[in-house]
């Protein structure tokens, strides 16, 4: 004989229940592979920030010239290489570097030009200006190459050991140093570390 009666309420509350666990357990894949997505697209863009950012002081140390200039005129010694924040805090480095771009030479200039690193609220930021001695009509352009960092310090190398500053001048009888360590920290134990060389002999 068939039963017309249906389901009862146990059957129901027992379906019901087997069905938000699995919604629940969906749903939590669902929002585990979104967290998941916009985590690497996060870290996508950070390791795209430090990749320019090694680039550019790579590409810039590389091509230190031993040209005395002022970084800020009237604000900072002049220098063929400043680092370590004399004259100023927030200052890293900065010198004078050869290699810019002159087009079948069409312009009567130098081919030098100023470079300038400091580190200000939580970014490096670079600064080019595009004649190493300044003037009133020079313009400065601004460059922010990593954002989001708690720290950044500087070392420079001075055989047999490592210097926190770097003033080089007639009076020092220095160059630039051979060797620049940087250290970028993001968080207490989050940090990265680069070694770039200079143009100048290591021994030194």
């Amino acid at each position: 004989m068939r039963s017309d009666n249906g389901f009862s309420l146990i059957e129901i509350l027992v379906a019901l229940f087997i069905l938000s666990i699995i919604s629940i357990g969906g749903t939590s894949v669902v929002l585990r592979m979104v967290s998941s997505k916009t985590a690497m697209e996060i870290r996508s863009v950070t390791m795209m920030d430090l990749a320019r950012a090694h680039s550019r002081l790579r590409d810039d140390l590389a091509q230190w010239v031993p040209r005395n200039f002022e970084s800020r005129p009237g604000l900072d010694p002049t220098s063929d290489f400043l680092g370590g924040g004399i004259g100023d805090g927030q200052m890293l480095f900065a010198f004078a570097r050869d290699g810019r771009a002159n087009p079948g030479l069409t312009e009567n200039r130098s081919g030098l030009f100023a470079v300038r690193y400091r580190f200000e609220g939580d970014a490096i930021i670079r600064e080019s200006r595009p004649f190493v001695d300044a003037l009133y009509s020079t313009d400065t352009v601004e460059e922010t190459l990593i954002e989001g960092a708690s720290d950044v310090y500087v070392e420079f190398w001075q055989a047999p050991q490592w210097l926190p500053q770097w003033r080089s001048t007639p009076e020092t009888g220095t160059s630039a140093p051979a060797a620049v360590r940087v250290t970028i920290e993001f968080g207490p134990e989050d940090s990265i570390i680069w070694l770039f060389q200079t143009p100048v002999e290591l021994g030194s």
